[in-house]
């Protein structure tokens, strides 16, 4: 399974949609999200930008999973993305987890500061 379909189907899942649901709302059969979910075939760019919206995911992010951006344009993140993606399988879980939580601390920081409104 490659990056875009593994993709399409967790954010798919994360959202709680069927592939007819995700299929009604962009205009597809449950057929196609299924083959593009199996690596079967990639949506064509016009399609693949409504499901990017459809689930709520960057356009051009999901046009370089599918291949359709030239990854050296994009810069050294795809290299970066690309050669972790390939090599998770080598990885211990002790390493993946550190990975896991490491993620999450960076997610943490990137997220604005929520005022505490709680009386005091």
């Amino acid at each position: 399974m490659g990056l875009f379909d593994r993709t399409l189907r967790t954010r798919r899942e994360e959202l709680g949609l069927g592939q007819s649901q995700l299929a009604e709302r962009i205009g597809v059969t449950q057929q196609t999200i299924s083959r593009w979910e199996s690596g079967e075939i990639v949506p064509p760019p016009k399609r693949l930008a409504r499901l990017a919206q459809a689930l709520d995911l960057d356009s051009n992010r999901m046009l370089s999973y599918a291949g359709y951006l030239d990854p050296e344009a994009e810069n050294r993140q795809w290299d970066l993305l690309t050669a972790f993606y390939e090599r998770l399988a080598e990885l211990s879980n002790d390493d993946l987890l550190l990975i896991i939580q490491r993620a999450a601390e960076e997610m943490r920081s990137r997220q604005p500061a929520v005022p505490d409104t709680r009386a005091g």
